[in-house]
């Protein structure tokens, strides 16, 4: 209340003599001055308003609020009315003036929810006085008095100037009272709180604050957010002092709580529906939708006064009344206390993250040095262990085929795919596409993402959401495979730090790819210089003799070994094996072979006898099985017009991989040097084809040697082309690489044979060569019955090896159990029919071979009915 009356000093306050006898107003005065809580205040203040206007019927005192920085009405049982700021009174407290009001005040005035009572009669005034406190120029509103009475004197307004001096000294010192209070209660909690927080479990800490926020705030709710470095999001543990089963995450980017960290700044709303920055799809925790928001940013104290962010606390309503100032550094208070505790913690949990890490790829390291010897196995804990330190749920690998267009699975789902294969083309889905860039994708909705091949989720069932997927390099950087996890545990989506990690278990993977191909490189060299030194031993050289009667012999004419020798059905069993090498040239001579490419006699003498002597002596793969393969690839020569179809280097690459096909077999299939672990198995089983890639090998060893190189004489292209057609030759002898093939044989059958297409000539020359080792099936009965003999004699012996390594041979392999005839009419209808059917579509002057192979089929399905197991007559 301020007027222009010069103003007395009063000291009777501070004497108090207990011989004097008090009056009523001074009694007042008195107990004012003693008061030392805000509601003795009010009462004593409206006590000495009474005697101060006696006439007063009705009368309030209200005292600041210092917590919200408005005037209230304190009563008796702790509860606070706040004077609203609008109406009558607050007019006159915003002008800081006495205003004596005549007319009546409205019923539906604001002051009448802090003076329910107030009534005035005819001739009454109602007196608002503020209380202003003058002292060093703050001009504040201490104390509102408020009182209806009859009209003012000047004796009246006198001593309300009077009593304003006392009210606003009593005032002054309950309210520095009251919050010395505050502050003592405040850091004796803050004490208490801190020997609580010391916590080094995050979910555990962020419960105990929230509940310290709770109780000293008491908002509605509330939520601790803390910065989490890889996601570059804000995540919370707890909820009003619970923990969550699932954390509560909100983008740094878009939500409000992250306008918060990124300021670092408060952010107080008094309403929060009408703020524009409220976005109710981001910013509502737990479905609540709050009408008063307030966010404190949470921060961590540096070296030399720096501080950096790390989190924000969210508290949303208190009491339907907005936060205030008093909130805010309530808040900043407790915080600045908290963010120690939280940022320890914190820092605890990384270091922890940290070593787990450590260990595990420590434990890496340690498998890389000591399962060398097993790839697929070594990838396979790798990828299980980047799992783990990452929380995906499912980890693959793919490795490049030799090709590089193919990506096939080696590690899937953590499994090593043994029975069935999954292959992804380079550059189709996002696996493909790391394999063709080399670049590491990290896919936060993999339905969404234009390269995902939803097919793989088809096949397997698995429904995928996130993806990382990094490149495989080798030491030279280049990419060797892929390595994808999938759909991250507990988030989102990968993080940064998921990155990182990928890229410490990427290198891992190529470091174990390079050393275990060293370490297959120098087992594949002991055991090529095993075999090489098994060979040498088992084969004799060749005599000088013997060279020189092959090198300087005139070659005979074909015909001279036999009349029938150009006839697909012939077998060249019963020429003499003194002479076959002799008439292997002669097949190459009148083939045109030798002057076509100028082989020389010397060389191609010693090629022939070096591979004569390359076999071995099991009763069927053997030289005469070679050299009677050579020899149906010469009459077809003979009857299909020069194989005009294939030009010349492939028909000399088909006789080559003819001879060869088969060199130093042990009358074992490929199963059994699995199944024994031989050291072609350890050798080649990796590439699948055991036998096919041994005789392969012992090809180029012996065109390697001195003196047996046939094709010095081509140029560089020629020759590798050459190379690379007996491979393909020989490999095709494999069934298994046959039936992979026959699809499109039968295609390129159907469709017609185009000389000018590339891959007819590979489909041809592949169906020639299966149809030349087949060749034994199309030779006349007394032939091919002979054969078959010879054949199921190297097939017992395998079984009964089998049967001494304790693994039950297959029935054909099997002395007792098999059943010859039904055997053959399997393999004719199955294998060989098929065979030679296309063979007579795609050269028709090759139809005798299949009418043979047909008519011996009828022999063997009579000696089938008839019960025989062996090789009985027909006729009989």
């Amino acid at each position: 209340m301020v007027d222009s009356h010069t103003t007395s000093n009063y000291d009777f306050l501070f004497r108090r003599p207990s011989a004097v006898v008090l009056s009523g107003y001074e009694d007042a005065i008195l107990s004012m001055g003693a008061a030392m809580i805000p509601t003795e205040f009010t009462a004593a203040a409206k006590r000495c308003l009474h005697f101060t206007l006696p006439s007063m019927s009705t009368g309030a005192a209200l005292l600041l609020d210092t917590e919200n920085n408005e005037l209230a009405y304190f009563e008796e049982n702790d509860k606070v009315k706040h004077l609203p700021k609008m109406g009558v009174v607050w007019d006159a407290v915003r002008q800081r003036m006495l205003e004596v009001r005549r007319s009546p005040v409205p019923d539906n005035d604001p002051i009448r929810t802090v003076m329910p009572n107030l009534a005035q009669d005819s001739g009454q005034v109602f007196v608002i006085a503020p209380m202003v406190d003058q002292r060093r120029s703050l001009y504040r509103v201490l104390v509102l008095l408020l009182a209806v009475c009859d009209e003012l004197s000047e004796v009246h307004l006198e001593k309300l100037r009077i009593l304003e001096r006392n009210v606003i000294v009593t005032a002054a010192r309950v309210l520095a009272n009251e919050t010395s209070e505050k502050e003592r209660a405040t850091i004796e909690n803050m004490l208490d709180v801190c020997g609580d927080l010391i916590d080094l479990d995050i979910v555990s800490l962020s419960v105990k604050i929230l509940k310290h926020i709770m109780s000293t705030v008491k908002p509605t709710t509330s939520a601790l957010f803390l910065l989490e470095d890889g996601t570059q999001e804000l995540v919370a543990y707890a909820y009003n002092g619970v923990a969550l089963d699932t954390e509560i995450r909100k983008p740094v980017s878009e939500s409000i709580y992250g306008e918060c960290f990124r300021m670092g700044e408060v952010v107080n709303i008094s309403n929060i529906q009408q703020d524009l920055r409220f976005n109710p799809r981001i910013d509502t925790i737990k479905d609540y939708e709050p009408t008063h928001l307030l966010c404190v940013p949470v921060k961590r104290r540096g070296t030399q006064g720096t501080q950096s962010v790390i989190g924000v606390l969210v508290v949303c309503d208190k009491n339907d009344r907005p936060f205030t100032k008093h909130d805010e550094e309530g808040l900043l208070y407790s915080l600045y206390f908290c963010s120690s505790m939280l940022n320890n913690t914190l820092v605890y949990q990384r270091e922890l993250a940290l070593k787990k890490q450590n260990e595990v790829l420590l434990q890496v390291a340690k498998n890389l040095f000591t399962s060398l010897d097993n790839i697929v196995s070594l990838l396979r804990g790798i990828m299980n262990a980047a799992s783990s330190l990452t929380n995906a749920e499912r980890c693959s690998l793919f490795l490049l085929d030799k090709s590089r267009t193919n990506l096939v699975a080696t590690v899937f789902n953590g499994d090593v795919l043994k029975e069935r294969t999954l292959t992804i083309k380079v550059g189709q889905g996002i696996a493909g596409y790391v394999a063709k860039t080399g670049k590491t994708v990290n896919i936060t909705d993999a339905q969404k993402h234009p390269q995902f091949f939803s097919e793989v989720d088809k096949t397997t069932g698995f429904y995928t959401k996130h993806i990382l997927c990094f490149p495989i390099m080798d030491n030279n950087g280049v990419v060797v495979g892929v390595a994808e996890l999938c759909n991250k545990v507990n988030g989102k989506f990968f993080t940064k730090y998921d990155e990182e990690l990928a890229r410490t278990f990427s290198a891992y993977c190529g470091i174990s790819i390079y050393h275990s191909k060293l370490y297959e490189a120098v087992m594949a060299s002991q055991g090529r210089s095993s075999l090489a030194t098994e060979l040498m031993l088992y084969h004799m050289k060749i005599r000088p003799d013997e060279l020189e009667r092959a090198a300087k012999s005139s070659l005979p004419p074909v015909a001279s070994f036999h009349k029938d020798m150009c006839k697909l059905t012939f077998s060249p069993l019963d020429i003499k094996n003194s002479a076959d090498e002799i008439a292997v040239m002669s097949m190459m001579n009148e083939m045109d072979l030798i002057s076509k490419f100028q082989l020389h006699s010397d060389i191609l003498a010693r090629f022939v006898l070096m591979v004569k002597r390359g076999y071995r002596d099991p009763p069927y793969h053997n030289w005469m099985h070679a050299f009677s393969v050579a020899h149906f690839l010469y009459a077809l020569y003979c009857c299909s017009n020069k194989l005009s179809c294939l030009d010349d280097l492939e028909v000399l690459a088909l006789f080559v991989s003819c001879l060869c096909h088969d060199i130093d077999h042990r009358g074992t299939n490929n199963a059994f040097q699995v199944c024994s672990n031989s050291v072609l198995a350890s050798l080649y089983s990796s590439e699948g084809s055991v036998m096919e890639r041994h005789h392969l090998a012992q090809t180029l060893c012996i065109l390697n040697s001195p003196g047996c190189n046939i094709f010095e004489s081509l140029s560089d292209s020629d020759y590798r082309r050459t190379i690379s057609m007996i491979q393909d030759n020989i490999l095709d002898t494999d069934i298994a690489s046959h039936l992979k093939k026959l699809k499109n044989i039968k295609q390129m059958a159907n469709d017609g044979y185009n000389r000018s297409n590339p891959e007819h000539h590979k489909l041809l020359c592949s169906l020639i060569m299966t149809s030349c080792d087949l060749a034994s099936s199309c030779k006349t009965w007394e032939s091919n019955k002979a054969s078959s003999d010879l054949i199921y004699q190297e097939f017992f012996s395998q079984g009964d090896l089998e049967k001494a390594l304790g693994v039950t041979p297959s029935e054909m392999m099997d002395r007792d159990r098999a059943f010859i005839p039904e055997q053959q009419l399997q393999f004719l209808d199955n294998i060989a029919g098929p065979v030679y059917q296309l063979l007579s579509r795609l050269l028709p002057e090759s139809a005798e071979a299949y009418y043979t192979l047909v008519e011996n089929r009828e022999k063997w399905d009579v000696l089938k009915k008839a019960g025989k197991k062996g090789f009985g007559d027909p006729a009989e």
